[in-house]
């Protein structure tokens, strides 16, 4: 791959391309996420080489606010169900789409749950990102930002 910045057009291609930032992984995600913006979670695998090997799209995890640890468990648990199933995979990026959230303190410990469990399970948890969103009755209905947990808890 080239050392060149990638936009969401130049999305890694599976079992080829290294995914090493983020913004790669994004690119990827969004060739999955539904739209028009519903609560979902996706699990984007690696291999060593840090190449995709595996995609997984599932419907969001109801109550991803009310007890940060518990939901943070919750995803990582599904995390490791993906994962499990491809002899490959030895690592993870994550995404979880979420209606009328912005950033919180919450988000650092439900990382640390996450990141907690996928390691017990032998899965590195590269990064995660929320995909906020407005539902339609909010102002914005639709629009929302994109912020990772792992910076919220200082890791990054």
């Amino acid at each position: 791959m080239s050392t060149q910045s990638l936009t969401l057009v130049d999305v890694p291609r599976p079992f080829f391309d290294t995914i090493s930032t983020t913004a790669q992984a994004l690119s990827v995600f969004s060739l999955t996420v539904q739209r028009p913006f519903q609560p979902q979670h996706l699990v984007l695998l690696i291999d060593s080489a840090r190449r995709g090997v595996g995609l997984h799209s599932g419907p969001g995890i109801i109550g991803m606010r009310d007890n940060p640890t518990a939901s943070g468990r919750a995803i990582a648990h599904n995390v490791v169900s993906v994962a499990s199933a491809n002899p490959l995979a030895v690592g993870c990026y994550v995404m979880t789409v979420e209606p009328d959230v912005t950033p919180s303190p919450d988000d650092a410990e439900r990382w640390f749950a996450m990141a907690d469990v996928c390691d017990r399970a032998g899965i590195v948890l590269v990064d995660w990102c929320v995909r906020g969103f407005a539902t339609a009755d909010a102002l914005f209905a639709g629009q929302g930002a994109v912020w990772c947990p792992r910076h919220v808890a200082g890791l990054g």
